[in-house]
């Protein structure tokens, strides 16, 4: 009996330590960090391509083996997000199995936040990064569980600017400057037609850096003025003011001026949008004075479609240029691409920028920066833009380029010098990234507050039982001793009636 006990306690000891060992192992620390030589050979180039619906797309593997998404490219938040196969609430095509990945690491609990108008769950997880033909080191990311109308998305990729404190581990640019994949924190991008095109992480191409006179930049803003809202974290400057026609701003074709403070007009650049959107003041104000003989010839008029209302106009009319000065940057617009192409049924063109309502900002979108190569760069904190329409307007000269670092070239900054971007690697032929033979090694683990209560209530659970099964084991002990004692008396009795007889 004495054995059979031990051999019980054996048993429940047993039981609780494998219990404890599954819930602290739910997640462990990063695998050890990969010599950074080894992984960074050259810039990151991968294609992009874009839907009618101004869905931008990028292909992206996670995992080992790698399972491959189609994410949506936002430059609006920080996120690389994919659906979980668990979930009944995505609907996407291509969800991650993290059960067929040999290199996934998951946290147990879930993250909620804001995004757009939805609210997203999900849960946090790294694993091994690969784009196009290269793998990568490992990198953050959300397993999305429920995203609202996004439910039917493979998920995102989020190029976001000035994250906060809590969202910088999932800014796939940080991370992969931090894991050595590239040498600077800049990525361009770039539409070769208006629905195909390429990103390129870490480096501005050199043939931007051999023609750097048609290379304009603006100071990007740096604040977040909604914590909740992502849709806040875009990459947007000042814009100084729009004139029309060739030459420089006059009295006769300025159109509005918005270098005084109170007038001052933050564009949000968002080339994965189809539309470019302006205030209700400035759309007026386009009517009054760049469109007014068009409207007045009955040519254009103002239309209205859903929450949109924009001018459309007969196919044979022509404006002069249209020029856009940030700094001392100015994009021209030539007047054949102001307008969009008349939709399928309609005989009017649309002219490129529109009022939504209930948005009062500026919104550069794809039909504005669709021929411009637009270079983000975290670094220097400004926003770059590439085309043969881009020109100098300063006085200062621009000088021969030093090093990556001398991009920067702020108001303040002129005076000193003005350097064209510099290509860190301008002579030299990119040589391919070596993939890399990962072999994981298992470092202390972390614990979280829930899994501590998860562990202590199986514990107490456990213990219950054992408190039972002690309490049935002592009292069937008892009661059969009670039984033998009440069999010994009734014998007893029974021997001293026959022997009276």
């Amino acid at each position: 009996m004495k054995i059979l006990i031990f051999l019980i306690f054996i048993s429940l000891i047993t039981i609780i330590l494998s219990q404890i060992q599954a819930n602290f192992t739910i997640e462990e620390n990063d695998y050890e960090s990969y010599p950074k030589s080894n992984l960074m050979k050259s810039f990151l180039e991968v294609p992009i391509e874009s839907e009618y619906n101004s869905k931008t797309l990028m292909k992206l593997c996670l995992g080992t083996s790698p399972q491959c998404f189609n994410l949506i490219v936002q430059t609006n938040s920080f996120y690389v997000m994919v659906s979980d196969y668990q979930s009944r609430a995505q609907e996407s095509k291509n969800k991650f199995d993290y059960s067929k990945s040999s290199t996934i690491v998951r946290n147990s609990h879930l993250i909620t936040l804001d995004y757009y108008d939805q609210t997203i769950k999900g849960q946090e997880a790294s694993d091994i990064l690969t784009l196009g033909d290269k793998t990568l080191s490992r990198i953050n990311f959300l397993i999305l569980s429920a995203s609202g109308k996004f439910r039917f998305e493979d998920g995102f990729i989020g190029l976001g600017y000035t994250p906060r404190k809590d969202e910088k581990k999932f800014s796939i640019i940080q991370q992969l400057f931090e894991n050595g994949n590239i040498p600077h924190k800049v990525f361009t991008q770039k539409y070769t037609d208006n629905y195909n095109g390429h990103i390129t992480f870490g480096e501005i191409p050199k043939y931007i850096v051999d023609d750097y006179e048609h290379y304009g930049r603006c100071k990007a803003l740096n604040k977040i003025r909604k914590k909740k809202q992502y849709k806040n974290n875009n990459w947007e400057c000042f814009i100084d003011y729009m004139y029309s026609g060739e030459g420089n701003k006059t009295s006769q074709n300025n159109i509005a001026d918005f270098t005084k403070d109170d007038d001052k007009q933050e564009v949000l650049f968002l080339s994965y949008r189809k539309r470019s959107f302006v205030p209700y003041e400035l759309f007026e104000l386009f009517g009054k004075t760049y469109l007014k003989k068009v409207i007045d010839d009955k040519k254009c008029a103002i239309g209205e479609e859903n929450r949109y209302t924009f001018y459309e106009c007969d196919t044979d009319v022509k404006l002069d240029s249209l020029n856009l000065v940030f700094d001392s940057w100015e994009i021209r617009i030539e007047g054949d691409k102001l307008f969009e192409k008349p939709k399928p049924g309609k005989t009017r063109k649309e002219f490129i920028f529109y009022y939504k309502k209930k948005f009062e900002k500026f919104l550069f979108g794809r039909s504005i920066l669709k021929e411009m190569e637009m270079v983000y760069d975290y670094a220097n904190k400004q926003i770059g833009f590439y085309h043969k329409s881009v020109r100098y307007l300063g006085n200062e000269k621009i000088l021969p380029p030093k090093v990556y670092t001398f991009l920067n070239d702020d108001k303040e900054y002129q005076e000193k010098r003005i350097s064209k971007p510099t290509s860190s690697l301008p002579d030299v032929k990119p040589e391919e990234i070596v993939k890399i033979d990962y072999n994981p090694v298992k470092q202390d683990k972390k614990v979280y507050l829930a899994d501590v209560f998860k562990v202590l209530f199986e514990i107490l659970i456990i213990i219950i039982g054992i408190a039972m099964i002690g309490f049935l084991f002592i009292y069937g002990m008892r009661m059969r001793k009670k039984s033998k004692i009440k069999k010994s008396n009734l014998y007893l009795k029974k021997q001293r009636l026959m022997e009276m007889k």
